[in-house]
């Protein structure tokens, strides 16, 4: 699938009815390329397959109203004046497994290696021929692709103490990515004795996540789907909530399976970690490149947060750490400020989250999202446009103007 820069995309987000999945969907330019498509796909009875005349816009708007993205997508560039900004669009839609191919009337081979830097499965020069189809299905099918498959990303979330809001924090992010940029989103909370992400999104668990870890070698696409509960149809929750006197021993390498298949299905996978140490918590941390250290401003939090970027740091290869200080509390005088914070630790905080009491308790009590307008929640919006790089415009309450500025 394509490697492009996780953007939102600017062609109708969201617009229109939902429409049936397909396993193959083509959209091209010219009647004679579609004919020829359409009498392969009748020869070798493709079931499901979605073929028409359109643009790399009209592929976008098709796809962004479909629940699931399909195996293969066929692409005409010949009406492309910039293919590969047109391809990194297309990117923003599909799941990191869909297979591409594009057709082009150009014979060029610097566009060819261009294509497959990106992550196109192969490039075909018009006309087409059932014989060239042929061919490259066959290689698609032989898992020996032409280039490098794109993943998700893998974060991973972890506290410095408990109460510091990790899974809040991660609620909110999961539910941005999915509702607002359109994501396909995996969140698995790794406490086996019932962590808080089902209560904050209004779900119950299916003890999906320890029936997976105990037969990770059963793992593929249709047994995931089943033990997901999902909320919505981009963010899935895999879970579990096991008597507090049953033992759980976890399989080695079993995290990494889980994560290494997650990946090629969801743009991205976050990880809510429930402790600091141990083999899970080790797993999880190898897996992520992304990871997010929560804190609170206190002598205790800058302590842990030093410990905890080292044992990151030893657990991962080159991750991307950041750190996040939140207030889950009342503010109150005594608390460390955040440049002393800063200081303690070594390197830069990377956002504060403030205290918006009123609006995060309700949306936890309800099960429901903090609203993306509230303080909060424009603090879940700045942590998402930096993981995506894109700058999402909420606009600020009404009342904003009226606040005092927070010091920083």
């Amino acid at each position: 699938m394509l490697n492009a820069p996780d953007a939102l995309s600017r062609v109708g987000l969201g617009a229109g009815k939902p429409v049936k999945s397909a396993e193959f969907v083509a959209f091209v330019c010219d009647q004679q390329t579609e004919d020829t498509i359409r009498g392969f796909v009748h020869d070798q009875m493709i079931a499901h397959a979605y073929v028409a005349t359109g643009t790399v816009d009209d592929a976008i708007r098709r796809l962004q109203r479909m629940e699931r993205s399909p195996s293969r997508l066929l692409i005409d560039l010949s009406q492309s004046a910039m293919p590969l900004s047109d391809l990194a669009r297309l990117a923003e839609v599909c799941e990191p497994s869909v297979s591409v191919i594009t057709v082009g009337e150009r014979n060029d081979v610097g566009l060819f290696r261009n294509l497959l830097q990106i992550g196109v499965q192969d490039y075909l020069v018009k006309p087409l021929t059932a014989e060239l189809l042929q061919r490259t299905f066959a290689a698609d099918e032989s898992g020996e692709p032409l280039q490098q498959r794109r993943t998700g990303k893998v974060l991973a979330l972890v506290g410095t103490r408990g109460g510091v809001g990790v899974t809040t924090i991660g609620v909110a992010l999961a539910r941005q990515l999915a509702d607002v940029t359109l994501r396909r989103v995996a969140y698995v909370d790794l406490n086996p004795y019932g962590g808080a992400a089902n209560t904050l999104l209004g779900l119950t668990t299916n003890n999906g996540l320890t029936d997976v870890l105990q037969n990770v070698h059963r793992l593929d696409l249709q047994y995931m789907e089943r033990t997901f509960v999902t909320r919505g149809p981009r963010l899935f929750v895999l879970s579990s909530e096991l008597e507090y006197r049953r033992d759980f021993e976890l399989q080695a390498g079993a995290i990494s399976d889980l994560v290494s298949m997650l990946k090629h299905y969801f743009h991205y996978v976050l990880l809510d970690v429930p402790s600091r140490a141990g083999t899970l918590a080790e797993e999880a941390f190898a897996s992520a490149k992304n990871i997010y250290v929560v804190a609170d401003r206190s002598v205790h939090s800058a302590r842990e947060t030093s410990r905890l970027i080292r044992h990151v740091l030893a657990c991962s290869s080159e991750p991307t750490v950041s750190v996040l200080v939140n207030n889950p509390g009342q503010p109150a005088s005594g608390r460390v400020e955040l440049p002393d914070f800063a200081e303690a630790i070594g390197r830069p905080v990377a956002q504060e989250l403030p205290f918006d009491g009123k609006s995060v308790a309700t949306a936890e009590n309800l099960g429901e999202a903090v609203p993306f307008e509230s303080e909060f929640g424009l603090a879940i919006t700045a942590i998402a446009d930096n993981l995506t790089g894109t700058r999402t415009t909420v606009q600020p309450p009404w009342y904003a103007r009226f606040l005092p500025r927070r010091r920083r």
